[in-house]
């Protein structure tokens, strides 16, 4: 199993699964994207590159899904791969992704909810689980 959700007051949760730090990032990223559309409808068409750093490892997580916000937001791009390839803790916590997708259509994408915000309310990240809440 990938990931799953947590049904919760006005938001969802994603508890998401790996076998290290980078598949978990990854899973995360996909169950954000299953929230919002049905990816197995989304091919793979165009990849993008996902470059991140930041101070701790869940402001990383913060910032590695609000990238994707933004991205669906300003270029209505939908994904149905996240490949982390490597993310490096330390004073600074850093990550290096690429994501495969394509441009949402609603003819032939689900459209599922919109996700307003990543928030940090009891998200909590470990190597093979992390947790966190979408407000929706």
């Amino acid at each position: 199993m990938k990931f799953k959700f947590i049904e919760h007051t006005a938001d969802v949760g994603v508890e998401a699964y790996g076998k290290n730090l980078e598949e978990s990032f990854s899973n995360t990223a996909l169950g954000l994207f299953e929230v919002m559309s049905n990816t197995k409808k989304v091919k793979e068409t165009k990849k993008i590159l996902i470059e991140i750093k930041s101070e701790n490892i869940e402001s990383l997580l913060y910032d590695f899904l609000e990238k994707f916000l933004i991205i669906h937001d300003a270029e209505n791009l939908v994904f149905a791969r996240v490949d982390v390839k490597k993310i490096i803790k330390g004073k600074e916590c850093s990550l290096e992704a690429e994501a495969f997708g394509e441009e949402f259509n609603s003819k032939k994408h689900e459209e599922r909810s919109v996700v307003k915000a990543i928030t940090y309310q009891r998200m909590k990240v470990t190597p093979k689980k992390i947790f966190v809440l979408l407000d929706i």
